[in-house]
């Protein structure tokens, strides 16, 4: 997309009609989230996300360090 100082008039009128357009829907796509969330069926999602992390665990295994000793031994060198 071109900067709006680059564009036409018509196609800034465009751009604002999107950015309205997006402005309507978004409250609308929130208030949607809000009511998918209080109606989700927690105890029914548990058992999903619960393979989910053992696929991600078998599929990802951790790693032997997490990065805290390099990030410990970087803050260690810029102290001198």
């Amino acid at each position: 997309m071109k900067p709006f100082n680059e564009m036409t008039v018509e196609e800034r009128a465009h751009a604002q009609k999107c950015v309205d357009a997006w402005g309507r829907a978004g409250s609308e796509l929130e208030r949607m989230r809000r009511d998918d969330i209080r109606h989700a069926d927690t105890a029914r999602s548990i058992p999903v996300f619960d393979g989910l992390s053992e696929g991600a665990i078998r599929d990802f295994p951790a790693k032997p360090t997490s990065g805290l000793v390099e990030q410990q031994r970087c803050f260690r060198r810029a102290k001198r």
